[in-house]
């Protein structure tokens, strides 16, 4: 089943937005910087470990310089956050899509897998 949540880490002034399995790994992640709300990071899993099987270091490293990187680990006790929610399918993909819009405003990283 999968789960979305949103959590705000203090410690780095940033909203932070996770789409995760049943088992809690992190599939996508959108963090948001706290003071104006502008994209950080928005990575997919699906995406790092495609470009991982048929890319070059060049083009990784371009895309990790463009999204970021996703969470190591598994996203629990996240309910036990004082400024931690649920939040739904919609508004996480809403988040997605508006991150991905602004971070991708450059031209993306050559395809390579040909």
């Amino acid at each position: 089943m999968v789960m979305w949540i949103r959590m705000y880490d203090e410690g780095r002034d940033l909203w932070q937005h996770f789409e995760g399995d049943g088992q809690g790994w992190v599939l996508r992640q959108v963090d948001l910087r706290g003071d104006d709300g502008a994209p950080v990071v928005a990575v997919s899993l699906e995406e790092i470990l495609r470009l991982q099987e048929r890319a070059d270091i060049p083009t990784m490293s371009r895309y990790e310089q463009r999204y970021g990187l996703v969470s190591e680990g598994r996203i629990v006790g996240w309910e036990e956050g004082l400024r931690a929610d649920a939040i739904s399918a919609e508004e996480f993909e809403k988040v997605w899509l508006d991150a991905r819009r602004t971070l991708g405003a450059t031209p993306p990283p050559p395809d390579t897998s040909r």
